[in-house]
């Protein structure tokens, strides 16, 4: 893939990460007929970071880009695994298993802590690049 073209993926994965929405990116699923919009909304979510990860799986970055390459893939993990510890969370708190509840809701709690820590050290990172590598990716710091 050309440094043009890993920017582009790069981009859409940080997108998808800070708010992009997953009908934004490419072979994103119709909503499904009689689904829930709440269960389409998270099914949507979970395969646009599944087929993210996949992605940036099958390409080799830039050697520049190496450590950036490889936060981007923790933090696509770590957002999956949110989205799953606040679905569990909800769903126990609507059956009545309050301590269940509140244990995903630790779990989640430190999933943030982690996904902030990372998305810091992959800003620390792209800054810490010469500006013509950023420049590949087309973002601004």
């Amino acid at each position: 893939m050309s440094s043009s073209g890993y920017g582009d993926l790069f981009r859409d994965a940080y997108s998808l990460l800070h708010g992009g929405r997953a009908d934004e990116i490419e072979g994103a699923a119709a909503r499904r007929a009689g689904e829930p919009v709440e269960e389409y909304l998270a099914r949507t979510r979970s395969e646009a970071l599944g087929d993210m990860r996949k992605r940036l799986l099958a390409e080799d970055p830039p050697p520049a880009l190496a450590g950036a390459h490889r936060l981007l893939l923790e933090l696509l993990t770590s957002a999956a695994a949110a989205d799953e510890a606040l679905t569990e969370q909800v769903s126990a708190y609507r059956c009545g298993q309050f301590h269940e509840s509140v244990a995903h809701s630790d779990r989640l709690h430190q999933l943030v802590i982690d996904s902030q820590r990372m998305d810091r050290e992959l800003i620390a990172a792209l800054r810490d690049l010469p500006a013509e590598t950023v420049a590949t990716l087309g973002i601004e710091l």
